[in-house]
């Protein structure tokens, strides 16, 4: 049997980026991190935006787009085992492409899982492919673990992308249900179950998200971050940050970006 063979990545596109129609011999598995765009297979064009997993089978003519930057962790692998396979075809259907999310703690694990995989194959690796099936293995069972099947009402989804959208905003969960058309406790509960997480929780969450991706990608102050992600003040903003993460906003961005 052939050696399996993995390509693996971070990848960050601009808005204007526009990935034309191909396929390859690999099954792929694109984890949105970040952004907003779209993809397209089989005559059918689907809206992607941050937590959602493109899942594709080998030979899969499709295509991506984006519409705000965007950010994917993104997995190929080929000649994999029957039994990495068979997990692979748990998470979709054979026939088609499929989309899953993620919610934002479990988006968060996954990119950390993702971001320890790319360590290690960065160096010389033994029993590699032992090692390599092992962890493609582990990457989907993860998915499998934390994707969402169930049908997202399109009201508490549109609920979920205003929370995202209006991260420099308190959120209201009586506004918010009163707009979906449910009482408080039906929409907490709905929420909940798109999600698995509280509305608040949801909104912490993503602001913890964006201001990470802001630490490690710009060189924006910490003063401007926070105000971005909400926070009248910048003592008020690490604070918050440093109970979250152990470490002040500083020290975090020192370390993702391999500073003393």
């Amino acid at each position: 049997m052939p050696q399996p063979v993995v390509k693996s990545s971070f990848a960050e596109h601009s808005a204007i980026w526009d990935m034309g129609f191909h396929s390859h011999d690999s099954f792929e598995i694109s984890v949105v991190l970040h952004g907003r765009g779209h993809f397209e297979c089989q005559n059918v064009i689907y809206p992607i935006e941050t937590g959602n997993v493109v899942i594709i089978h080998e030979q899969f003519l499709h295509a991506y787009r984006a519409e705000t930057d965007i950010r994917f962790a993104v997995l190929e692998a080929n000649h994999m085992p029957v039994e990495t396979k068979k997990l692979f075809h748990q998470l979709t259907p054979i026939d088609k492409p499929d989309l899953k999310l993620l919610s934002p703690i479990a988006l968060e694990q996954y990119e950390g899982l993702f971001r320890q995989w790319l360590r290690m194959i960065s160096q010389p690796l033994k029993q590699e492919t032992r090692c390599i099936t092992t962890w493609v293995d582990l990457l989907i069972l993860f998915l499998l673990q934390y994707q969402n099947d169930g049908p997202l009402s399109i009201s508490v989804a549109s609920s979920a992308d205003h929370i995202r959208s209006n991260l420099k905003s308190e959120i209201s969960i009586s506004e918010l249900a009163k707009q979906c058309g449910l009482s408080e406790s039906a929409y907490r509960s709905q929420f909940k179950e798109a999600f698995n997480v509280s509305p608040k929780q949801y909104h912490q969450s993503c602001r913890a998200a964006e201001a990470k991706w802001l630490l490690r990608t710009t060189n924006r102050s910490i003063q401007l971050i926070a105000e971005q992600v909400g926070f009248s003040g910048v003592h008020s903003f690490s604070a918050w940050f440093q109970k979250n993460e152990g470490v002040s906003p500083s020290d975090w961005r020192k370390i993702q970006q391999g500073r003393p």
